[in-house]
This record gives C-alpha cells, sequence and structure tokens, in this order.
C-alpha cells in the first residue's frame, strides 16, 4: 500500500533532484546528514551481529512479550497513528501487527530452519552428494515507510526483519513518526536491544544517503515514481529491494455474483481510509445487466451513507482532476461526483463513480489515490481479462460469482493478490503474502514468502569422501563412459534402463583398463 500521492511525489522529486555532486560532497561537521546516518547504520551493525548470534526461540519470546505489551493497552500505540477514528486505527493498524507477531511466534522457526533437499532428484553420478539450504539474516535493512498506514505496513516488516535476525533502520513517511516511535519503544521494553531498530528523520533524503552508506537490502512501500527513483539509486550499489508500489485494481464480476454483495464491498473499499489504500477498487468490469444492477445499488448505498459529501483536494485531487476530465471529453458518463474549483484549486466533491468507460482512457491506467470508480461494460469474461492487462499496474484483484467460477476465473487474472467475494479485509490475514507485479513492484512483503524475503540463502553441499573421478586425468575413453552414463541415467523407461547397464558396465571397465595401463607405463 503506497503512501499518499502528494507525499510520495515531493519525496521522488527530492530523489531526483539530488545530484550526483551533492553526493560527493565533503562534511567536516559531525552533525551532517552523512555522519549522522553513517554512525547510525554503524551501531545497527554492532546490535545485528549480536542479535543474529542469539537463538531464534529468544528472539521471539521479545517479539512476544511485545505482542503482549501492545496488547494489554492498544490504544497507546493507536494514539500515535493520525487518524480521527480509533475504532478504525485498532481495526487497520493494531490488529493486524498483532496477528502478524503471532503468525512469526507459530511459524517462523519451520520457515527459518535449515532444509534438507530429498534425495529423489540427485543425479545418479553425484551419489553420496547432500544439499542442505540455510536462511541467514541480511544484515542492515531499510525499511521506508508509508503513510497511509504508518504503523501497520513498515511494523510488520520490522517485525519480520528483527525475527530472521536483522537490524533495521526505518524511514517513516512525513508526520508518521509518532506511530513507529512508540512501537520501538515498546518493543525495547519488551527486552529489543535499544539499537537493533533505528528511526531516521522523514527527510527522503536520509533515504538515499543510508542506501549510500551501505544498506542491505531496501523495503519500500510508496508510489511508482518514488519506486522509480529509489531504484535508480539502488542500482549503483546493486542493492536489492522489495518494492510495494502503486495500484489500480480491479473488479470482475461475473454473471452469477451477487448484486448485494459486490455493491457492499465496493462501497467499502472507496470509502475506507478515504480511498487512501494502493487496493481499493478503480476499475469494475462487467456485462451490461450487471453493471446496471450493481451501479445502481451502490449510487443509492453513496447517497445513504452521505458520501456524497466527502471532498478530496491537495495533490491527489489535482493529479485525478485531469484524468476525470479527459474521460468524460473521452466518452465517459460521470454518475456521481464532481470536480469543484470553489477554493481557487481543483477538488473533487463526492465519490466519482463513471460507467461507459473504455480500458483505452487514461483513468483506467493511473495509479489514482483518491475515491475515482470506473465502470468498463465486457461482453465476455475474455474480453475482461484482455482488457485489464492494458493496465500496467498488477497489485491485487477481486472476483465476485460462484465458488467454483470465481476460482477459476482467479487463475488467470494478472495480479500478485486476488480476493474471492470480499474486498481488501482478507489480505490482512498474516498468512497471505502480499506483492504486485508490472509497474505495482516486485518481491513479497508479509507471510511466508515476506520473512523469506528478509533473508539470504546460503547452499551447502556435502560431499562423498572417496571416488571423485573428476579428479582424475583424463583418458581416450572418457566420452565414452559419459555417453553410457546419460543413456542409462536419461532412459526412457525401465526396459531402457535395464538395457544400459551392460553397455555401462564395459565402457566403465574399460576406462579402469586405460588408466591402469598407463599407470603401469609411468611406473
Amino acid at each position: 500500500m503506497k503512501a499518499s500521492v502528494g507525499i510520495a511525489s515531493r519525496a521522488a522529486s527530492t530523489l531526483r533532484l539530488h545530484s550526483a555532486e551533492a553526493s560527493k560532497a565533503e562534511h567536516s561537521d559531525d552533525t551532517s546528514l552523512d555522519n549522522v546516518v553513517e554512525r547510525t547504520l554503524c551501531r545497527a551493525r554492532t546490535a545485528q551481529s549480536e542479535w543474529a548470534e542469539r537463538a531464534l526461540s529468544d528472539r521471539l519470546g521479545i517479539l512476544k512479550t511485545l505482542r503482549l505489551r501492545i496488547a494489554a493497552n492498544p490504544r497507546e500505540i493507536a494514539a500515535g497513528v493520525s487518524r480521527p477514528d480509533v475504532a478504525e486505527t485498532l481495526a487497520a493498524e493494531v490488529l493486524p501487527l498483532l496477528d502478524a507477531c503471532r503468525f512469526l511466534e507459530i511459524e517462523a522457526p519451520r520457515i527459518l530452519k535449515e532444509k534438507r533437499i530429498g534425495s529423489k532428484a540427485r543425479p545418479m553420478w553425484l551419489w553420496g552428494t547432500r544439499v542442505a539450504l540455510r536462511p541467514e539474516a541480511l544484515g542492515v535493512v531499510l525499511v521506508i515507510g508509508p503513510s497511509n498506514y504508518p504503523l501497520m505496513l513498515p511494523g510488520i516488516q520490522i517485525l519480520q526483519a528483527v525475527a530472521a535476525g536483522n537490524a533495521v533502520l526505518i524511514k517513516p513517511a512525513a508526520h508518521c513518526t509518532a506511530a513507529v516511535q512508540t512501537l520501538v519503544n515498546l518493543a525495547i521494553a519488551s527486552g529489543l536491544p535499544a539499537d537493533l531498530v533505528q528511526i531516521l528523520a522523514e527527510d527522503p533524503l536520509t533515504a538515499i544517503t543510508a542506501i549510500r552508506s551501505g544498506i542491505d537490502k531496501v523495503f519500500l512501500t510508496g508510489s511508482v515514481n518514488t519506486g522509480r527513483a529509489v531504484s535508480r539509486e539502488l542500482a549503483e550499489s546493486a542493492t536489492p529491494a522489495v518494492m510495494e508500489l502503486s495500484g489500480c485494481d480491479a473488479v470482475f464480476l461475473l454473471d452469477d455474483a451477487d448484486p448485494e454483495l459486490a455493491s457492499d464491498c465496493l462501497l467499502f473499499g472507496l470509502t475506507l481510509n478515504h480511498s487512501q489504500t494502493c487496493m481499493a477498487p478503480r476499475r469494475v468490469f462487467a456485462s451490461d445487466r450487471m453493471v446496471d444492477q450493481v451501479l445502481s445499488l451502490l449510487l443509492k448505498k453513496l447517497i445513504a451513507q452521505g458520501c456524497i459529501e466527502t471532498v478530496a483536494r491537495g495533490d491527489a485531487a489535482r493529479t485525478a482532476v485531469e484524468k476525470i476530465q479527459n474521460a468524460v471529453a473521452a466518452g465517459a458518463k460521470l454518475v456521481a461526483g464532481r470536480i469543484s474549483f470553489s477554493t481557487g484549486q481543483a477538488e473533487l466533491q463526492g465519490v466519482v463513480i463513471f460507467d461507459e468507460v473504455t480500458a483505452d482512457m487514461a483513468v483506467t491506467r493511473s495509479d489514482l489515490f483518491v475515491p475515482v470508480l470506473s465502470f468498463l461494460r465486457v461482453r465476455s469474461e475474455e474480453q475482461a481479462l484482455q482488457d485489464h492487462q492494458k493496465c500496467p499496474y498488477a497489485l491485487s484483484a477481486t472476483v465476485f460469482g460462484s465458488q467454483a467460477r470465481c476460482q477459476a476465473f482467479a487463475r488467470k487474472i494478472h495480479a500478485g493478490c486476488v480476493v474471492i467475494n470480499d474486498m481488501i479485509v482478507p489480505t490482512a490475514d498474516p498468512r497471505v503474502p502480499f506483492g504486485g507485479r508490472g509497474a505495482s513492484g516486485y518481491g513479497m512483503t508479509r507471510g511466508e514468502a515476506g520473512l523469506l524475503e528478509m533473508t539470504q540463502l546460503k547452499t551447502i553441499v556435502s560431499t562423498r569422501r572417496w571416488f571423485k573421478p573428476h579428479l582424475q586425468s583424463p583418458t581416450p575413453v572418457d566420452a565414452d563412459v559419459l555417453e553410457q552414463l546419460i543413456r542409462l541415467e536419461h532412459a526412457s523407461g525401465p526396459w531402457q534402463t535395464l538395457a544400459a547397464v551392460p553397455h555401462m558396465i564395459r565402457a566403465t571397465l574399460a576406462q579402469l583398463k586405460f588408466r591402469r595401463t598407463l599407470g603401469e607405463r609411468k611406473s
């Protein structure tokens, strides 16, 4: 889920404007940004080297203490989130964070355990070889947090990072330090080493400085513009990253969908967190009959809930206005919401809903961060899938209909996550990995896959103590042995395997005889 468009745009601009010359400037003042970040990183590395040596059970014990401490007074940490509705903060920020913590307590020992690979697929000529896969800590990771969910999203990444044995530098979004600081304070009170999680200044320049100082991996939740700017910075040092970027999420209404359920979910998705959620619905694909039913219900529910009075302004609204005006000019029908210039700047009044939209309109291919929804009328499921792929964003999607048809259809949708007959909320399940495709980013956060992103895999290969023919001097008959080995190991069936055995024996005996003769000549 991304930070608000305004903040993300300013952050991306700052990243672009910070020139190479500025990065090479030397600062003699100990309080310069470079020196401050380097000292912070040094403390984190020192703490991480000791933390990674601690038993996983000890690390998870501290996380459990933290979880119980938060659960005993959840409003304490909720108070750090600048959202007026406490209930929404507890539901959207605190509860998922606690659930993710408990997931780690239960599942991390299995996920992070060194694993042996079975021998069934081992090549015949490498008999005796054993392979072990060992997830190890990365070192120090940089978490760049968003503004729309300032506690839950970076908080889960912090928990996963320290569970895997890493230290963390966290760069909160603007005006979001309080939520992260409360979490870190509670973690330290629960036994986490004081220098293991370090909070950087909110200035985007601190993220650049941290990357240039030698971070081991970056986890960014933000807009696609910020992702591109950070990617350019990462390319200089080949630093790996996980990026959860913008969305323009699709909703597919199959012909047997429940219109009441679909309209309820669309209303929820458009109004949750003022629609500042990367998984908020932006495009609805459906037949004429289904569009007519769902759109009618949705408009009535918007009026009943008072959503026509909401106002969106600022950078996000200004970004959307041009797309909305172009869509209307291209033939889209505006059925709800309107543009206002009462304050001298563009504002969006109410939830903006379009009908008769086509997949070629920019409004269906943009990462809008305001309540805008487009209905696209399609003739078939195949057309819906084709039109969907014209959008560069593929974060998540929702499909409504009978369970069997939804299951089959979900497997055809180009998206990182697909929810069936619901919207957004089921992805808070801590077992659910989350990540996008295309312009929506790469890598995974949360769940088992998210925890493994916090590690680097080491492969340990153990070999047999004797019989290493590759160390012996080559002979003219080696090709015959290899040819028969290939025929034996890759025979098309058991009879062919059996038939190859005598040829393999003869070739091997010939090789041994040649080497014995060669040895006698040398002696």
